[in-house]
């Protein structure tokens, strides 16, 4: 017994110093990443005047570069395809803890889809394993999935994923190329590709909701209004009629302190497929015709708080 007991120990001493080695698997998994984004944020390097949230239409729509040289004010653009209003309400919840608030946040919300679960849409935690290494970043992974934060704590090999044990540079895509203002704008198009516009009114399924979702928004209304910043809900064009019933939905739970931007539906750029890489997302092109409608919006705000 005694044998057993000093060979168990001998073991669990080699493999928590075999389990340290991975501390160095860790920090490289944080330097390969390409998108540094998140990064900046929890270092405390993205103190903004304006910051764009959202998924991957605020990430192609909205060009954050053009927001701040028509209004002289900081923008950038923290949007992240595929990502849902969960992960939304954790990067605007960690940008005001590590970052000073912004004065202003552009919150892009998906047409019909926001509060709906989906394959596409979801907690983007591939996001959050690169960054393992930082403690706000661990602790929100472990909530999200139920882990124990004593072996966390204790142990190295218990906090990493396959996105950490993957130590090539990373590089962006074709598709998910991000500029230096953070906004990740689309120039090219498919070849072949056409779509139908889509002129009817679209109900909004109300029963379908995830209540998880509607939590997360109500967080990220309270947030902002606790940090005195001004929130900004935006509708930006897709190649299909404006949903009412979704602009409602949003309003409803938005309340009278947020602002509302819809998209100018009477623009026939935002009718021509030329102008979207697909039905739901512009190119530059369009996507430079929406940001310069935002410009003139922000000004209007600016001029009526002096």
């Amino acid at each position: 017994m005694v044998r057993f007991a000093v060979r168990l120990l001998v073991f669990a001493s080699f493999f928590f110093i075999y389990d340290k080695v991975f501390i160095f698997v860790a920090h490289l998994s944080a330097e390969a990443e390409v998108d540094k984004r998140l990064e900046y944020v929890v270092k405390g390097e993205m103190s903004k005047d304006i910051i764009i949230a959202g998924s991957s239409t605020g990430s192609r729509d909205i060009i954050a570069g053009k927001i701040a040289q028509e209004t002289g004010l900081s923008a950038y653009n923290l949007c992240y395809p595929g990502s849902d209003v969960e992960f939304h309400e954790f990067i605007i919840r960690t940008l005001v803890r590590f970052c000073k608030p912004p004065r202003m946040i552009l919150f892009v919300v998906d047409d019909n889809t926001e509060f709906l679960d989906s394959e596409s849409i979801i907690y983007r935690k591939d996001r959050l394993y690169p960054l393992i290494k930082y403690p706000h970043i661990r602790k929100e992974l472990e909530s999200r999935q139920g882990d124990n934060s004593f072996f966390s704590s204790l142990l190295i090999l218990d906090r990493l994923n396959k996105y950490n044990l993957d130590l090539r540079r990373k590089r962006f895509t074709v598709l998910d190329t991000i500029i230096a203002c953070g906004s990740m704008p689309i120039s090219w198009k498919p070849e072949n590709i056409r779509f139908s516009y889509d002129s009817q009114e679209r109900n909004y399924p109300l029963d379908n909701e995830n209540p998880e979702k509607i939590v997360a928004f109500r967080e990220i209304i309270k947030t902002c209004n606790s940090n005195n910043i001004k929130l900004v809900f935006v509708f930006p064009p897709i190649y299909k009629a404006h949903s009412k019933s979704f602009e409602s939905r949003i309003r409803e739970l938005g309340g009278n302190d947020a602002f509302y931007y819809v998209y100018n539906s009477e623009n026939p750029v935002y009718k021509d497929e030329d102008y979207y890489y697909d039905e739901i997302h512009l190119l530059r092109k369009g996507a430079e015709v929406f940001t310069q409608e935002l410009v003139s919006y922000i000004h209007h705000l600016i001029e009526r708080d002096t």
